[in-house]
């Protein structure tokens, strides 16, 4: 699915309209546009295919023919036309939090700033304070921002590598040759920040599924590949690796590619101290495989508790494991309502009753339907 990926599309169509000046109602209505496919639970270019892209709510002929010619070509003539005469570096700027098209709009016309060192040298300065609308607190919040981005660097939020994990995961699916498939890394942790996404598979066709996973529509690059791994670019730059593992040594696996080096290290120490070796190959006791299907049976063989992906970094939680006495975490089924809900009032997808009716269904007790006042509209990252 390259639902995200044609929603990004539209947001940056959107923010760099809104740079150049365009009419607010046409910047609104790619964002509008890119929300709702956000929301979308079929693949967009299974849509396409069907010609229904216009019947998808917030999505006129216009932005249909953009989103086809996208996904038919790979790239859009439209937002690369939109590009020209502007700097490259405005774009990067956006990345900044905090800083919107407006800003990146002022900054341009104002100070001509270009990209981020200029705009650190400004602020740093005591220049942006200058610009109307702006003052000294909001130049302070963008160095820290600015900061934070730097030791972000390529990383990406943990809604955006989930859902494009989510995507190469269903894409990988529909290959018969893959029995288990799971991602691994800070992912799984769940981390705020990602750098890149890490999948496992269980297959008996090794080389099939590489080749398969390596052929992608989305990829850009293939970085390295192997019998048994591969690692990829995808069209937006994010890095992918793969691993094909047989089935005894899957549990094992998940084990090592998820948890912390911290976690990790702890886990051998306590193999060693039983007089056995731990890898990402299995447990073993001499040459003997113990455990390693399932990472349940390598904890239990270890004398403790189950750790939950999102505990594994070494913070008290093996300690706790080892007594049983581990904390359950609060899960999607877990959740009573929603009290933060837009509708089509301002700039939802779906109706009220829609809404309604979906949280019922979701087991929800209550929610609140929070819509903005007139055309105020948040954007999403």
């Amino acid at each position: 699915m390259k639902n995200q990926e044609v929603a990004q599309l539209l947001y940056d169509i959107a923010d760099i309209m809104e740079i150049k000046g365009e009419m607010v109602f046409k910047v609104n209505a790619y964002r509008r546009a890119a929300r709702s496919i956000e929301s979308l639970s079929r693949d967009i270019e299974q849509i396409c295919i069907e010609g229904k892209l216009d019947e998808v709510p917030g999505v006129g002929r216009g932005i249909a023919e953009k989103i086809g010619e996208y996904l038919n070509d790979g790239k859009s003539k439209y937002l690369e036309s939109l590009k020209k005469g502007l700097p490259p570096g405005l774009g990067e700027m956006l990345e900044v939090e905090g800083v919107g098209p407006k800003k990146v709009k002022l900054f341009y016309e104002k100070l001509k700033i270009k990209n981020i060192n200029e705009l650190e040298k400004a602020a740093k300065a005591g220049r942006l304070r200058n610009i109307p609308t702006l003052g000294e607190k909001t130049e302070q919040n963008i160095l820290k921002s600015i900061e934070s981005f730097r030791k972000r660097g390529g990383r990406m939020l943990l809604g955006t590598a989930t859902m494009l994990a989510d995507e190469i995961v269903n894409e990988l699916k529909k290959n018969k040759n893959i029995d288990r498939i799971n991602v691994a890394g800070s992912l799984r942790r769940m981390k705020e920040t990602i750098g890149d996404i890490d999948i496992l598979v269980t297959s008996a066709k090794p080389s099939d599924v590489i080749s398969y996973f390596t052929k992608m529509n989305n990829v850009s690059r293939v970085i390295a590949t192997g019998p048994t791994k591969a690692s990829i670019n995808l069209l937006n730059g994010i890095q992918v690796d793969l691993r094909v593992l047989p089935d005894k040594e899957y549990g094992s696996a998940l084990m090592y590619f998820t948890g912390s080096k911290e976690h990790n290290v702890e886990l051998r120490k306590m193999a060693i101290a039983k007089r056995m070796k731990l890898s990402e190959y299995g447990l073993f006791s001499g040459k003997k495989f113990v455990a390693g299907k399932t990472e349940g049976e390598v904890y239990k063989t270890l004398g403790m508790q189950y750790i939950e992906p999102e505990m594994r970094e070494n913070r008290g939680e093996i300690e706790l494991a080892k007594k049983g006495k581990l904390p359950n975490l609060i899960g999607y089924n877990d959740i009573k309502g929603d009290l933060q809900m837009h509708t089509k009032w301002s700039d939802g997808a779906n109706t009220v009753e829609e809404m309604a009716l979906a949280a019922k269904q979701m087991g929800y007790e209550y929610i609140c339907i929070t819509d903005h006042v007139g055309n105020l509209v948040i954007r999403t990252q």
